[in-house]
């Protein structure tokens, strides 16, 4: 839910930061990312709409969100740092975008939201490391880079499973044996995420140029072959 504003955060940011690129070729593909995002944003705001339409109430959880990213991130702490978050952030997506078409933990979703997943997972496939290229060439300050990750874990971590448990506490019957079930799988068992983000996270610490996930491409081209 917590997406519409934080794609709109990362395009002011990254736009702000497009005149200190010097390459073409660079400014082209974060041109196509903006444009990208700007797509994401407005299809997870219809999702949102949807969500009200069936009575779910989470207008204060979207004010929180719209604080966080505009008034204390962009605002306080600055475009550099802001920056530095969404790198740190494109980084763990990584990871969902393979328990999404990797591990394929779509496989059992209703068919509109596999599709609008899928095709959100196999697009951060495409750029996944578009932010932290512009952020190694406007500063590529190491600190600044683990002041990002670090912040981007919190931003995941604390607007996904807060989100999902304002929702969950609005349908009765939800929480039951087989969510925690699911969700035991979704952290220790089956697709680790736990593990595969703290492992992703210190990755990050590297003083070397952070490798790309070159896993799921495969599984991203099927996703755009099947919606052509």
């Amino acid at each position: 839910m917590y997406l519409p504003a934080f794609e709109s955060f990362m395009v002011r940011v990254i736009q702000q930061k497009l005149p200190s690129v010097q390459s073409e070729h660079l400014k082209q593909q974060i041109r196509g990312f903006i444009g990208q995002e700007i797509s994401h944003g407005q299809t997870h705001h219809k999702y949102n709409q949807v969500l009200e339409r069936q009575g779910y109430k989470f207008k204060t959880y979207l004010k929180c969100a719209d604080f966080v990213f505009a008034e204390l991130l962009e605002k306080k702490l600055g475009a550099n740092m802001s920056l530095a978050t969404i790198a740190g952030f494109e980084h763990l997506t990584a990871m969902l975008t393979d328990i999404a078409l990797n591990q394929n933990a779509l496989k059992d979703s209703t068919p509109i939201m596999k599709d609008l997943w899928g095709w959100h997972a196999a697009e951060e496939v495409e750029h996944q490391h578009l932010a932290f290229e512009l952020l190694q060439t406007v500063n590529n300050s190491y600190w600044l880079r683990i002041l990002g990750i670090i912040l981007g874990a919190m931003i995941i971590v604390g607007f996904t499973f807060s989100g999902m448990f304002v929702l969950a506490f609005q349908e009765r019957g939800f929480i039951s044996r087989l969510t925690l079930v699911d969700l035991y799988n979704l952290l220790l068992g089956k697709h680790q995420l736990v593990f595969n983000g703290l492992k992703l996270i210190f990755s990050y610490f590297s003083k070397h140029d952070i490798p790309p996930h070159n896993k799921s491409r495969y599984f991203a081209e099927k996703v755009f072959t099947s919606a052509s």
